[in-house]
């Protein structure tokens, strides 16, 4: 587990010296996380959509030596250890909603439930099966994303959707309302909040 949050760590100490928008909460993780916190593991939890991609979102990680191919060599090691939950379990009356909660899982890394304690930000993982489309949604928590594995497509406010890969970072101010569609592949990555922690996640419709 500590070669996961060591591989982390890294991946924020990149981001600074790359600057672009996620410079500030990059920063601010890497200053108020006590990274030296004796980990807590969790409780192991799977789902199978965990168990049938996370392999292949790992597959398909970059090149050797990038912080995301670490990254996902590191998840593949622990992955018997993560706990992975689900979302939206209570919408089974929304089509839309329904095939994406089946479709959807997240792994908390750092923050008050996470193997790091921290009550700074929240982080984590998550992974987005094959051909599965998160509606647009919003929450006050400014969010950032690092693509670690697999590709898909994003959209960011009224902006045209955009492709992405292993290696992309992608940062949400407050409040803007964003999408993910994955194609042929399942998605692999690595979130960080940096403000509003226990903010709702609403899901924008029209």
């Amino acid at each position: 587990m500590k070669q996961m949050i060591d591989a982390i760590k890294g991946l924020l100490s990149a981001s600074a010296i790359a600057g672009g928008d996620t410079v500030e909460a990059v920063n601010f993780a890497l200053e108020k996380v006590n990274w030296k916190t004796k980990l807590t593991p969790p409780k192991p939890q799977s789902l199978p959509m965990v168990d049938a991609q996370l392999e292949a979102a790992c597959a398909n990680s970059g090149q050797y030596g990038s912080n995301s191919h670490m990254i996902a060599e590191a998840v593949l090691a622990v992955k018997d250890q993560l706990n992975w939950g689900a979302v939206y379990e209570d919408r089974e009356d929304e089509p839309d909603m329904a095939a994406f909660s089946r479709n959807f899982a997240y792994s908390w890394l750092i923050g008050s439930g996470g193997v790091l304690k921290s009550d700074k930000i929240a982080l984590g993982l998550s992974l987005q099966g094959r051909d599965t489309y998160y509606p647009p949604h919003a929450h006050q928590a400014e969010e950032s994303y690092w693509i670690i594995g697999g590709d898909g497509d994003w959209k960011i406010g009224v902006e045209p959707w955009f492709s992405v890969e292993p290696g992309d970072t992608i940062y949400h101010e407050t409040g803007v309302r964003h999408a993910m569609q994955t194609n042929a592949e399942p998605l692999l990555t690595v979130w960080l909040w940096t403000s509003h922690l226990d903010s709702d996640i609403v899901i924008v419709r029209g």
